[in-house]
């Protein structure tokens, strides 16, 4: 049987005793694109901290391609590309030396290099603004220098948290079409959203996560023979309130 892209076995961490991810457990295959969802502090940033390595499990494990977060964490690193909540960018770099610095982690060659970042800035739409420290730039803009880092080294697995908070309606399908390509190609994705309305042609399989626990999980295929959206899956774990009138709006 061919390995699991990624593999969450029984995944843990408390903070001040209280468990953010409790006993999370997953497997995905290669190529997947999976959707992570869940309401704010339901424990979704965390797991994708524990799956790049940024945090450490209280217990259980991650497996990438088979490998172990924890015990090969140089070659894990290697494979993944991440775009985190904080989107980890340094203030005093420029767009441009961002890429860069992924060049030199990943010992990408120059003529690799400038054709990869050079068709990254201008599908992203920052090839004008390459120059411009993170400081300066805009919520967009860091967010697009974070997405072009992940997928600059070619990674056989990307791990996205919000990747399409802060971009506007053309660069979020621009970023759609090519995550799907990927995907076509054996690329793994992995991602958190909270914009579920218009990912049913990206996302083949989900998992909900309720308190840090996961409380359904599926894929696409099947949603759409009974009928349902990857949004009316997620409502059926959480219904909408019923809510009071403001009679003073208006």
């Amino acid at each position: 049987m061919p390995v699991p892209a990624i593999q969450l076995r029984n995944l843990t961490k408390r903070y001040a005793g209280a468990p953010v991810v409790d006993a999370l457990s997953l497997e995905i295959p290669c190529g997947a694109v999976f959707g992570f969802f869940g309401p704010n502090g339901a424990g979704k940033s965390t797991t994708v901290k524990m799956m790049a390595g940024l945090v450490a499990p209280d217990c259980g494990e991650a497996l990438l391609m088979g490998r172990s977060v924890g015990a090969d964490a140089v070659e894990v690193k290697r494979m993944i590309g991440v775009v985190p909540d904080d989107l980890a960018l340094f203030d005093y770099l420029s767009v441009w030396e961002h890429l860069d610095l992924v060049r030199s982690i990943f010992e990408l060659d120059q003529r690799s290099f400038r054709h990869r970042s050079t068709q990254l800035l201008d599908l992203l739409g920052l090839t004008a603004d390459s120059r411009q420290l993170a400081l300066h730039c805009s919520y967009g803009m860091r967010k697009k220098t974070s997405l072009a880092m992940a997928l600059l080294p070619n990674p056989k697995i990307l791990i996205l948290d919000e990747p399409f908070e802060g971009l506007d309606p053309v660069m979020c399908v621009t970023v759609k079409r090519a995550l799907k390509r990927a995907a076509e190609k054996g690329t793994t994705i992995f991602l958190t959203t909270h914009v579920l309305n218009s990912l049913d042609d990206l996302v083949n399989r989900y998992g909900i996560l309720r308190a840090g626990r996961l409380v359904a999980q599926g894929d696409a295929a099947s949603l759409a023979e009974e009928g349902l959206t990857l949004e009316q899956a997620y409502l059926r774990q959480f219904p909408l309130p019923e809510s009071e009138e403001l009679e003073w709006l208006g």
